[in-house]
């Protein structure tokens, strides 16, 4: 109670909220007494909420002294990423997924694992209750996307347009200066696809199909029955 802390946390290992954590789009050198890595220490417009499902299937994949050697060659504490609501550079998730890549591990066949193996639920426990109650996936997609500027992250900013075209993801212009990769902005698309296809499975057992297409500044995920 007197860290308002949820008592899953000692079965979990991992902490939902930890005090005000903002995300950090002015650069700091220290977050909630943690040092930060110079090189990610600038627009941390993600979350350790967002990384957690990609290091959780580094851990599972590459075994845990592959995981720990590379959190350790990035510079930070390992213990910076039981905090869900902690800040993130996106660079640091761009060079988990490279890593994953250049081990093996990761493939754009299996991306898909990634979410899979995390277990949805688990992935979205913070916000799990307001996405069950909803029990129809435009309005649980609805509740997810409302969430993710305050919980997961705000690299990208995401409009409900229902119909065909499900919803827009739209990059903000300074994750321009971040100069991504073509191969890490795949894997963005795959990924937050997975995110709605596990939803609708969650929701109405998988009776839709989505797809990821492609635009000028961020995709459009398209929903067809």
């Amino acid at each position: 109670d007197q860290y308002t802390l949820d008592p899953r946390s000692l079965f979990s290992g991992k902490i939902e909220n930890l005090g005000e954590r903002k995300f950090g789009l002015v650069d700091s050198s220290r977050v909630g007494g943690f040092d930060i890595p110079t090189e990610y220490s600038y627009l941390m417009g993600s979350s350790v909420r967002t990384a957690y499902p990609i290091l959780k299937f580094m851990k599972l994949k590459l075994g845990e002294k592959k995981f720990s050697g590379f959190i350790e060659a990035s510079g930070f504490d390992v213990d910076y990423f039981v905090i869900m609501n902690n800040p993130l550079n996106i660079k640091f998730i761009e060079h988990c997924v490279s890593y994953l890549i250049s081990e093996g591990a990761l493939t754009q066949n299996n991306i898909h694992a990634i979410i899979e193996g995390a277990n949805f639920k688990d992935v979205h426990s913070s916000i799990f209750s307001d996405l069950w109650i909803s029990r129809d996936i435009d309005t649980g997609t609805k509740r997810m996307i409302s969430k993710i500027k305050h919980s997961y992250e705000q690299n990208t900013s995401y409009e409900f347009l229902g119909g065909k075209d499900y919803v827009e993801a739209t990059d903000q212009d300074f994750l321009k200066e971040m100069k991504l990769s073509d191969e890490f902005n795949h894997f963005r698309r795959q990924y937050n696809l997975t995110h709605f296809q596990g939803l609708d499975q969650l929701l109405t057992k998988g009776g839709h199909h989505f797809d990821a297409k492609k635009t000028k500044n961020g995709w459009i995920i398209t929903k067809a029955s």
